[in-house]
C-alpha cells in the first residue's frame, strides 16, 4: 500500500508531522509514502533533509500557494498523480479546525491542532515524540557553532516569525544570541537543523511560535525553556489545556508575553 501525505506548508508544521510521517512510513503493509511539500526550493531541502535517510518516503516539491484556496487545490491536483495511494490530508481551510476537531474524538478545549493533524494522517500523537528523527550531521553543527565564536553562557533566541519581528524584551543575565542577527542566517546551502548544536549548547531558550519551536520541541531540552505568547489566534487559545506546549514527553516550559512576564492563564 501507499500512502499520500498533505499538510499545512510551513516548516514548523513539516518539523512537527515528522514523528506522523515516519509512523505512517512504518507500518505494516505500508510499501512507499508520498510527502507533499508546497512551498519555496529552501522549504523543499529542509524537508528532503528530514528524510534522506528513509528510502520508502520521497518528498514532492511544489511551488508555494498564493492562498489557502490554491493550496487546497494543489494538493487535490498532485493527489491525482497517486490514483492508487491513500490519501491522508489536512491543510487549514474550511470547514475551521475547531468543526474539524469532534470528526476526530477531539475537543477544542483539551487538545491543540497538532492532535488534529497527527489524527488526519492516522498517527496517533505520542508518535510526535517516539518517531521523530532526524538523521544529524554533527560536522555541519560544529562547523556552524564554531563559526559563531559565542560565550560560554549565552541564550537562543528566536524571536522572528514569517511576517514579524515581535522585539521581544528577554529578561535574562547572560548573552542572547538571535539567528536572525546574521545576515544570511537560513539560506542557500543551510538547514534549520545545524543548529541544533547551537541549540543544545545554550543555557536558555527563548522563542516565539514559529518553526523553531517545534524543533526544540522535538529535541526535549533539560534547560530553561521559554515560550512568549505573541502570535493570536483560535488555535492557540488552549495553550494551558491542551499539549501544545507542555506534554508528557516535553515540559517544563514558561510561557510569557512579550513583556517578558510569566502568563498564568490567557483567561
Amino acid at each position: 500500500m501507499n500512502i499520500f501525505l498533505a499538510n499545512n506548508s510551513g516548516l514548523g508544521d513539516y518539523i512537527l508531522m515528522n514523528g506522523a510521517t515516519r509512523y505512517v512510513a512504518a507500518q505494516l503493509g505500508v510499501e512507499h509514502v508520498d510527502l507533499l511539500c508546497i512551498g519555496d526550493h529552501n522549504k523543499f531541502m529542509n524537508v528532503s533533509w528530514m528524510y534522506r535517510d528513509s528510502p520508502n518516503i520521497t518528498v514532492h516539491p511544489e511551488p508555494a500557494a498564493n492562498s489557502m484556496k490554491q493550496a487546497r487545490k494543489k494538493i487535490r491536483r498532485r493527489g491525482k498523480a497517486f490514483p492508487h495511494s491513500e490519501k491522508r490530508v489536512f491543510f487549514w481551510g474550511s470547514p475551521v479546525w475547531w468543526e474539524m476537531m469532534p470528526r476526530f474524538g477531539l475537543d477544542t478545549a483539551n487538545n491543540c491542532w497538532p492532535e488534529l493533524f497527527y489524527a488526519a494522517h492516522q498517527a496517533p500523537f505520542c508518535a510526535r515524540h517516539e518517531h521523530f528523527f532526524i538523521k544529524r550531521d554533527f560536522e555541519r553543527e560544529e562547523r556552524l557553532f564554531n563559526s559563531l565564536n559565542l560565550p560560554n553562557d549565552y541564550a537562543f533566541c528566536s524571536d522572528q516569525c514569517s511576517y514579524e519581528d515581535f522585539k521581544l524584551n528577554i529578561k535574562t543575565k547572560i548573552p542572547v544570541f538571535k539567528p536572525s542577527s546574521l545576515k544570511d542566517y537560513f539560506f542557500g546551502d543551510d538547514y534549520i537543523y545545524d543548529w541544533m548544536t547551537v541549540i543544545e549548547r545554550a543555557k536558555e531558550v527563548h522563542t516565539v511560535d514559529t518553526s523553531w519551536l517545534h524543533l526544540i520541541k522535538a529535541m526535549r531540552l533539560d534547560k530553561p525553556k521559554y515560550y512568549y505568547h505573541v502570535r493570536f489566534g483560535p488555535y492557540m487559545q488552549n495553550i494551558f489545556t491542551s499539549p501544545y506546549i507542555n506534554d508528557d514527553y516535553d515540559n517544563g516550559w514558561k510561557i510569557l508575553g512579550k513583556n517578558g512576564n510569566v502568563i498564568e492563564n490567557l483567561f
